[in-house]
């Protein structure tokens, strides 16, 4: 603390008045004015270490503070007169840009200094070898599978995730959606004139049971917590995370398993330090069912007598990787003739062979297409 006070004396012609002032003893820690992080990548981590030394003739606590995207480490402490420490300030820009921040040094005795913050944030040159993968046609219950590359050509160590939403925000967003659906205020269900079957399927057990608050509280926490990483019943993505060191690359495998015979489509998005947006990596695939064929595209029977039972034999060919289960459809348009196929279903394994029996006859002249 410091101290004031004023001596006076007065004389025959007048006064005069002697300022005295104390500066009480204090802690002062010689942070720099400023502290500019000059061009950093965005979307990482940078960090400057400082050497401060109390050069005040007192000890004293102290308390760091600042704001995002900075960050100062140790925020408390203690020091000594004469006595250093290393201060370690952060900037991990999200966005690009100049960024301007402060810190703020506050000692026990309530007085504080400023120290003033500066960094400017830039994408750097990561990016992937594509940003759309084409998986050639799978058998169903098969697998295929293609490569793409991460590739670094930057001099910082980036690390990688793939996501399923395009941004964060995104992510935020759903994850206030699955919050809401584990433990939706009565109040707001009422007012969205949501089903009172709704409320009880969120709040209950299937048993009728009430859910106990700590079981809902872990679900939110675990929801809160949930990376988000990206996932699909048909794609899938190897390695899901991890780093890329300076002029590196990584090889990113991309595994497609069809369940139907369907054209599949699918976006995840890479979340990769140095880069302020997500990558997209649009996937595409199709899905290939049991490939077979008869040994005869038509069958001419010629000109043949009515009522009278004509048997031929085609083979059914699986020309592919999986088992073709194959059914006989009959025909419901046919009038005046007969038509048989043998076996009507059954399993042709693959690159199996299945005979066929079809047997004709007919009751009425005339010229049949079927």
């Amino acid at each position: 603390q410091d101290y004031s006070h004023k001596l006076t004396c007065i004389t025959g012609t007048g006064w005069i008045v002697v300022p005295i002032r104390a500066l009480g003893a204090r802690a002062i820690l010689d942070f720099p004015d400023e502290v500019d992080f000059s061009v950093c990548p965005v979307n990482h981590g940078t960090q400057k270490r400082l050497l401060i030394r109390n050069v005040g003739n007192r000890a004293s606590q102290y308390q760091l503070s600042t704001q995002s995207p900075f960050s100062v480490v140790p925020a408390t402490g203690t020091l000594g007169v004469d006595d250093a420490m290393q201060v370690t300030v952060g900037f991990q820009p999200l966005t690009t840009g100049d960024h301007f921040g402060s810190l703020a040094v506050c000692y026990n005795s309530g007085e504080s200094i400023h120290t003033n913050l500066h960094g400017i944030a830039v994408d750097v040159n990561i990016g992937l070898s594509t940003n759309f993968v084409e998986v050639q046609k799978t058998f169903i219950t098969m697998s295929n599978y293609t490569i793409v590359f991460i590739k670094n050509r930057s001099n910082i160590t980036a690390h990688f995730q793939w996501k399923t939403f395009p941004t964060e925000e995104d992510e935020n967003a759903e994850k206030r959606r699955l919050c809401y659906f584990l433990q939706p205020p009565k109040e707001v269900c009422q007012e969205n004139f949501m089903e009172e079957e709704e409320i009880q399927e969120k709040d209950f057990y299937e048993d009728g049971t009430a859910l106990p608050s700590n079981v809902i509280q872990e679900e939110i926490a675990r929801v809160q917590e949930d990376p988000m990483l990206f996932s699909d019943d048909i794609f899938l993505i190897e390695p899901m995370e991890g780093k890329i060191g300076p002029n590196c690359s990584v090889k990113i495998k991309v595994t497609f398993k069809p369940i139907e015979a369907l054209e599949y489509h699918s976006v995840a998005y890479c979340n990769i330090s140095g880069r302020e947006s997500r990558l997209p990596l649009r996937l595409r695939g199709e899905g290939q069912g049991p490939l077979v064929k008869f040994s005869n595209d038509t069958l001419d029977l010629g000109s043949i007598f009515v009522n009278t039972h004509h048997v031929y034999k085609v083979k059914l060919i699986n020309q592919g990787a999986i088992d073709a289960p194959f059914t006989y459809i009959p025909s419901t348009s046919n009038v005046g003739y007969h038509v048989k196929f043998a076996p009507e279903e059954g399993i042709v394994a693959p690159g199996g062979i299945q005979i066929i029996q079809f047997s004709f006859s007919a009751s009425v002249v005339g010229r049949f297409e079927e």
